[in-house]
């Protein structure tokens, strides 16, 4: 069994609105997000999930309030790897966010499910403001569909409902499965609050294309994982390695 590692990359920070994560639950409370990508360690391959966005594309493309915690350049540095050496990016979901930067890698072919990339290409226009298809071209893709293995302790599984055709990447580490989340989520998505915990065990995520997919979505995600990274909250944010 090999030693898995995920070591999260924050590239960008800012104050947001929790109802936006969590199907209105909570409005008014601002929470802390955090963008990742992530950096499998111990796989043979080195493999990176999520793409990520620049702070200049989020803050003069699209207008976020946000702040940079470190480039994707400096994060990959500090892990000992330039751009060149990544072999496999994971896209968990073709939002501009997750993807913006994929093309910096050059020897990187991108995992992604069939449906995300063909929904991605032509979104519905409810959807349309959430991708740039400026980064969905020129990728080296190895198109899926379903449950994937990876190699020998990663593997990706469909969980639809956020996006048309989203996966969560499952790792076996030394303290048992780690999930990253295939939804933009945080941690009240699936461990909610008092009172809201007396009423359900998961909260639906605020951005979808489902709701009942995606909250079936959230609940698989809870039930198999010892270890769940949602990908916007700031808990990661100072973590180096996990486990």
């Amino acid at each position: 069994m090999r030693n898995l590692v995920i070591h999260p990359i924050p590239l960008v920070k800012g104050m947001n609105e929790t109802s936006k994560m969590t199907y209105g639950y909570n409005f008014g409370k601002p929470f802390d997000y955090t963008g990742y990508v992530w950096y499998i360690s111990g796989a043979g391959d080195r493999i990176l999930v999520d793409g990520g966005a620049s702070i200049e594309y989020l803050r003069n493309v699209r207008g976020v309030m946000a702040n940079e915690v470190k480039s994707i350049e400096a994060g990959i540095g500090e892990l000992g790897l330039g751009l060149e050496d990544i072999d496999i990016i994971i896209a968990t979901h073709l939002h501009h966010d997750h993807i913006a930067q994929a093309s910096l890698f050059p020897k990187a072919k991108v995992i992604v499910q069939r449906k995300e990339l063909e929904f991605a290409r032509d979104p519905h226009p409810s959807c349309i403001g959430h991708f740039d298809g400026r980064f969905l071209e020129g990728l080296n893709y190895e198109i899926i569909e379903g449950d994937t293995a990876i190699c020998d302790g990663i593997s990706v599984f469909s969980t639809p409902g956020h996006t048309v055709g989203g996966q969560s990447v499952s790792v076996k580490t030394a303290k048992g499965k780690a999930i990253i989340s295939g939804m933009c989520t945080i941690r009240d998505n699936f461990y909610p609050p008092a009172p809201i915990s007396d009423l359900t065990p998961v909260i639906t995520p605020g951005i979808l294309t489902n709701t009942l997919e995606a909250y079936d979505s959230a609940l698989k995600i809870k039930e198999m994982a010892d270890i769940i990274l949602t990908l916007h909250d700031s808990e990661f944010r100072e973590t180096k390695s996990i486990p």
